[in-house]
């Protein structure tokens, strides 16, 4: 009953009360409340989460799909999809491989940011899979230091990629992929 009266004094009193929100639990679940925005993205049926703590970003992407599972982030649209930071999602003998990627070309899949001289930025990786039901959650850094990755900032727009693949074998030709782009998206 203290805490209440000192806070509702604190806010009378025109003082700015920000809560820090926890860090979201990359375990491949998603709880209610556990991020801080969501994006419903109605013509891919996909549902992306996302949460800025510190310096870390982490984001949980549900969608139904058979094949592998994609995000893709670039400042500029003005070749395709080259220089998207890129990540990929795919299971392997049931386990997840999660795969940080750089799109080198306007189109076709992209390469592993370790084979363009770069680093695999992804701090946390989890996911689930029921049938055609997947949940996935990662996390890295808003500024990796990497060349390959986009910088992020809260409220600074970017086009979005989301994509779902036919099948997990993410190395096949990208041609029957499905692909969406959300111009003036901000995280």
């Amino acid at each position: 009953m203290k805490a209440t009266r000192w806070l509702a004094a604190l806010v009378t009193c025109g003082m700015a009360i920000t809560l820090a929100q926890a860090a979201p639990k990359v375990d491949g679940k998603v709880n209610a409340g556990e991020y801080a925005k969501i994006l419903k993205h109605e013509k891919s049926g996909i549902t992306l989460s996302w949460s800025i703590v510190g310096d870390t970003i982490y984001i949980a992407i549900q969608a139904e799909n058979e094949g592998w599972v994609g995000l893709g982030m670039m400042t500029a649209k003005d070749d395709k999809k080259k220089g998207a930071d890129s990540y990929l999602f795919t299971m392997e003998d049931g386990k997840l491989v999660a795969m940080d990627m750089i799109q080198v070309k306007r189109t076709g899949r992209p390469v592993l940011d370790e084979d363009e001289g770069g680093k695999n930025s992804i701090l946390a990786s989890a996911a689930t899979q029921n049938g055609k039901a997947w949940t996935i959650e990662f996390s890295r850094k808003l500024n990796t230091g990497d060349k390959a990755d986009m910088d992020i900032a809260a409220g600074k727009k970017f086009f979005l990629m989301l994509a779902l693949g036919p099948e997990m074998n993410w190395k096949e030709e990208h041609k029957k992929t499905m692909r969406w782009y959300v111009e003036d998206f901000a995280f």
